[in-house]
């Protein structure tokens, strides 16, 4: 540890002795004259100071001087790149040689011998110590038990049996707010309304599909053929004097078409048992023929008369309506009931 300190310290100071000599040696900074340009200060008074002339002063004719003339006839300069002899090319001086500098290393001083190391002292022992005798421990006295009081009977009380005690009637709750009770009645409402309109969508299904059935068998009787009266002729197979009848589901399908372009007022929506019945003439084409008839709407008020005119615009807007030419008879004029609760 001690020599690479000492390693380390020597060679700092040569280094550091390297660079003091390496400056010392260094050339001597020589400055450079520099000529002194004179400066004269001029006052511009005699320029600045000029007098106008005026106009009725007298004009003053001045000679010009006329060419000197002289006995030396002049030089014509000559361009030096038309002449025939070469210019003489200057002479090359020679550089001024560097002073010569020494970089040669100095010697390195020789290390110093390290430093003896110090002896250990030698280190005494600890004395150790004496060991202690355990003593003998002190004999514990038993104590004395104490005499037992015998115990004394005393007399039994009995206790009469404490009063059940009143049921506390359950607090009311919260009073529900204004906007809650509301909402929960409309939720009631439509639940009841769904249920009647499915019970009353089930009711109509099985009314048509019975009058499916009786316009089935009722067709089937009549094609047969049969007598009118007693004694009557036998027909064949067709149908005279009548005309072919437009069933349950074929009215049904009629107004599911009308009521597809329907678009009541959002405020008949809320209206419980609104509902508008037209009565609709239609020509052989399934064109509508004129404007429908309100025949009844069952709240009567602008949100009731809105809804009519709704119905009216929906009916004109779909048709025309594919139906079966043969039953005109039996579509020409159709009764339909609008009711808003469809469309929720």
């Amino acid at each position: 540890m001690r020599l690479g300190i000492t390693i380390s310290a020597v060679s700092h100071a040569a280094l550091i002795a390297v660079g003091l000599m390496s400056f010392g040696q260094a050339d001597a900074f020589d400055p450079q004259e520099i000529e002194a340009i004179p400066i004269e200060l001029v006052p511009i008074e005699e320029f600045s100071n000029i007098r106008q002339g005026s106009l009725d002063s007298n004009v003053i004719e001045t000679e010009t001087p006329s060419a000197v003339d002289t006995d030396t006839p002049a030089e014509l300069a000559e361009p030096t790149g038309n002449t025939q002899e070469d210019q003489v090319t200057p002479k090359d001086t020679p550089d001024p040689s560097p002073a010569p500098t020494d970089n040669s290393a100095p010697e390195p001083t020789p290390p110093t011998p390290p430093a003896p190391e110090p002896t250990p002292e030698p280190v005494e022992p600890e004395p150790q110590p004496e060991p202690v005798e355990p003593s003998a421990p002190a004999p514990v006295e038993e104590p004395t038990p104490e005499p037992v009081e015998e115990p004394t009977e005393q007399p039994v009380v009995t206790e009469e049996p404490a009063p059940e005690p009143t049921p506390v009637p359950p607090s009311p709750p919260a009073a529900t707010s204004a906007v809650e009770k509301a909402r929960q009645a409309f939720a009631a409402q439509e639940a009841e309304r769904q249920k009647q309109a499915a019970a009353e969508r089930a009711q109509q299904e099985k009314q048509s599909e019975e009058a499916d059935k009786i316009s089935d068998i009722i067709n089937k009787e009549e094609s047969r053929g049969g007598t009118t009266g007693q004694g009557g002729q036998k027909t064949a197979g067709k149908t005279s004097g009548t005309a072919a009848r437009l069933t349950q589901s074929e009215r049904a399908a009629l107004a599911a078409q009308m009521r597809k372009c329907w678009n009541p007022p959002i405020s008949a929506l809320d209206e419980d048992g609104l509902t508008v019945r037209l009565l609709v003439d239609l020509n052989r084409d399934g064109s509508v023929a004129g404007t429908p008839q309100v025949m009844d709407i069952s709240i009567s008020g602008q949100v009731g008369q809105a809804t009519a005119s709704a119905a009216q615009r929906a009916v004109r807007r779909c048709g025309p309506y594919q139906l079966a030419a043969e039953k005109y008879e039996e579509w020409r004029q159709v009764d339909v009931t609008f009711d808003p609760r469809d469309l929720r």
